[in-house]
């Protein structure tokens, strides 16, 4: 899986690293006996099921069923590759790693994003230079001191600015050797007519940090109002918009320490909120906010506050992203604030506990859906039949049948409508959409082929009691007899094997989230015990031999074939013998 990167140096960082503490800078756990649980970051995940393990140095939703060992959750939750994974967790424990087996392809991918990393940094650092020169910036300070920008909350969240130049940033980064190709692949420079120019001119500069303290992109803010007001860095190698929170990075601690996270839309309504000490706000990147948003912000606060501008557009912002909260069981409020202000102009205008006094009086989902609906389509006849149209999926996706029935008669009071006649609509609504969400819980084939699985991976000393191959080999589970015969392949290596080290040595998910699962799974493991289960397992493979040789008699005596009923019946009266005998 590695591939050019050695086995022992993979052991080395997995072993150093722990993965509650790696886990834990993005999801809220909580010791729960041996164990620490959180919210699931991976789907919606209402009561803590995602599990992690100190002692086997796994992590398991029992939800969702995605599990591995700190390098597969670091793949999973930054999209990184494995070697990515693990060269961020080899830096962060200064374990150096060597590259000369890198294959090429892979070589030149991880070098190309450590060009544009170091590529975006130094233009974030000559922007934020040029907005500090007394001639060349002055007028962009004079911008900002008028949206009442702090020079601390300027400096600590390197804002800079773009001249007007088309070339300036082309000029400086030629001296420096960059090619256009690599500018352009970071997204600072666009090709027209095989020309380059620098894509942000004249702007406000809003460097994108990642939550590794990495810039990965840009946004830029027009000091004219020219259009367009608000210019963005492209998708690139190393910058995802519908994955990337603005000011995340500086927020994270705050979120988890408040237990919340105020999610606006603007760089200055974040900047605004950052000049009167309010810390733990992120914002979107000129794109709606996305599922992938949603599951980010779940590991750093349990409630999150929607304060989106108060015109009309602010208001279909947050009905369009208010299913994902639904969908994630996220606890979130929608702050509406006086018509025609901003987060940025109503928080200079009511200071900072004016503001979180505001917050107190922010309306639940439903709520906030019934006041927009009413308000939008009046409480004529047609209005109402539209409403209840509107609000019958989010009534139906509610989890608490007390606050559904609060709510539904909540509104048929509002509506002067029958509630019987909204529940109707509310429970097909939610026969329709409950579409097989309850596989998420299935398990993984025969209980007793798991248990035994689980005994070979959490006791290997164990298996050489019984014959492991042959019991394998009788394994209906497709996965369990893959992941029987991975364990057995692998039991005679001098370094003793764990869960961990399978989970490193596989590129199957299915199986790495079977492993994680089975590793959860509390086993006794005393001989007698699990000489037991082989028994069972035994006796269930016989029973099953014995049902198809009585399924095979019937086809023959449908056939007439004399001969092959006397071997089946003689077959089967054996296996019934050897049945009766184990007993």
């Amino acid at each position: 899986m590695a591939g050019f990167i050695p086995e022992d140096i993979i052991a080395h960082v997995r072993d150093t690293a722990n993965i509650v503490d790696v886990i834990s800078e993005h999801v809220a756990l909580k010791k729960t006996g041996k164990n620490f649980t959180g919210l699931c970051p991976f789907h919606a995940d209402k009561k803590p099921s995602f599990t992690v393990s100190e002692e086997k140095q796994i992590f398991h939703c029992f939800g969702c069923g995605q599990g591995g060992n700190v390098f597969s959750f670091l793949m999973q939750y930054n999209n990184l590759s494995f070697p990515e994974a693990v060269g961020f967790l080899a830096q962060r424990y200064s374990i150096e790693i060597p590259t000369r087996k890198m294959s090429p392809t892979q070589k030149k991918e991880l070098e190309e994003r450590e060009r544009l990393f170091k590529i975006n940094k130094g233009a974030a650092e000559y922007l934020a230079e040029i907005l500090r020169h007394p001639s060349s910036g002055k007028r962009a300070r004079e911008y900002l001191d008028k949206r009442q920008m702090s020079p601390e909350v300027t400096d600590r969240f390197m804002l800079g600015y773009a001249p007007k130049s088309w070339t300036g940033l082309i000029q400086y980064f030629s001296k420096k050797g960059v090619s256009l190709d690599d500018l352009q692949k970071a997204g600072l420079v666009v090709a027209k007519k095989g020309k380059y120019y620098d894509r942000f001119r004249d702007r406000i500069m809003f460097p994108i940090i990642d939550i590794h303290q990495k810039v990965v992109g840009f946004g830029g803010r027009s000091l004219d109002d020219s259009l367009p007001k608000y210019l963005n860095s492209p998708d690139t190698p190393v910058y995802h918009k519908s994955q990337t929170l603005y000011g995340l990075h500086a927020a994270k601690d705050a979120c988890r320490h408040e237990g919340s996270a105020f999610i606006v839309e603007g760089y200055f309504d974040l900047l605004a909120l950052q000049c009167h000490g309010i810390e733990n706000v992120v914002a979107t990147l000129g794109t709606a906010l996305t599922r992938q948003h949603v599951r980010i912000m779940k590991g750093y606060a349990r409630q999150m506050i929607l304060v989106f501008d108060s015109d009309q557009a602010g208001i279909k912002a947050a009905e369009r992203s208010l299913p994902l909260f639904l969908e994630e069981k996220v606890d979130v409020n929608i702050l509406i604030l006086p018509e025609g202000k901003d987060p940025d102009s109503y928080i200079f205008l009511v200071g900072a506990e004016g503001f979180l006094k505001a917050t107190e009086k922010a309306l639940g989902i439903m709520p906030f859906l019934i006041e927009s609906a009413i308000k939008k389509h009046g409480l004529s006849l047609e209005g109402k039949v539209r409403i209840v149209e509107i609000l019958k999926g989010p009534l139906g996706s509610l989890l608490d049948s007390v606050s559904r029935s609060v709510y539904i008669r909540d509104l048929a009071e509002r509506l002067d409508i029958d509630e019987s006649a909204i529940l109707e609509q509310v429970r097909a609504a939610a026969t329709k959409d409950n579409k097989s969400v309850f596989s998420l819980n299935q398990r993984h084939g025969s209980k007793l082929e798991e248990a035994l699985v689980a005994i070979m991976l959490q006791h290997p000393e164990i298996v050489s009691s019984f014959n492991s191959q042959e019991i394998i080999n009788e394994f209906e589970t497709v996965e369990l007899k893959k992941l029987g015969r991975m364990i057995l392949e692998r039991s005679g290596s001098s370094r003793p094997l764990t869960g961990a080290d399978l989970i490193a040595q596989t590129d199957d998910a299915r199986i790495r989230n079977l492993i994680s699962s089975l590793l959860m799974e509390e086993i006794q493991t005393d001989p007698e015990s699990c000489h037991k289960i082989v028994g069972q397992y035994q006796a269930c493979v016989r029973k099953r031999e014995i049902k198809l040789l009585s399924k095979k008699i019937k086809e023959a005596e449908k056939i007439n074939d004399q001969k092959l009923l006397n071997r089946l019946l003689a077959e089967k009266q054996k296996r019934v013998q050897q049945h009766l005998q184990a007993f």
